[in-house]
């Protein structure tokens, strides 16, 4: 098994990544259909995927991304950090 763990800074606060994440990123039909759970626990996004399961932790202008991966889910370690990074770059991050 396989752990991914990155943070993403950003020019977005906590709110308005929650938002972003809630209405753009999580219904998205390429993210959703490897979605199994997803539960928002104050500003703590709990996942759990096809891919594996972990959590995504907001902070004002920062988000920690941390995953333990299954077999598949390490197997698209690659892909599953480009996604993140595109996806975190639209809220002006680096």
């Amino acid at each position: 098994m396989a752990v991914f763990s990155k943070s993403f800074n950003t020019k977005a606060n906590r709110d308005e990544m929650k938002n972003y994440i809630s209405t753009k990123l999580l219904p998205n039909p390429a993210l959703a259909s490897l979605l199994e759970t997803t539960v928002w626990d104050g500003y703590v996004l709990r996942i759990i995927s096809k891919l594996g399961k972990g959590t995504i932790t907001l902070t004002d202008y920062k988000a920690d991304v941390y995953f333990d991966l299954n077999f598949l889910g390490s197997m698209a370690k690659t892909t599953l950090e480009a996604t993140l990074d595109k996806e975190f770059k639209q809220l002006g991050g680096k």
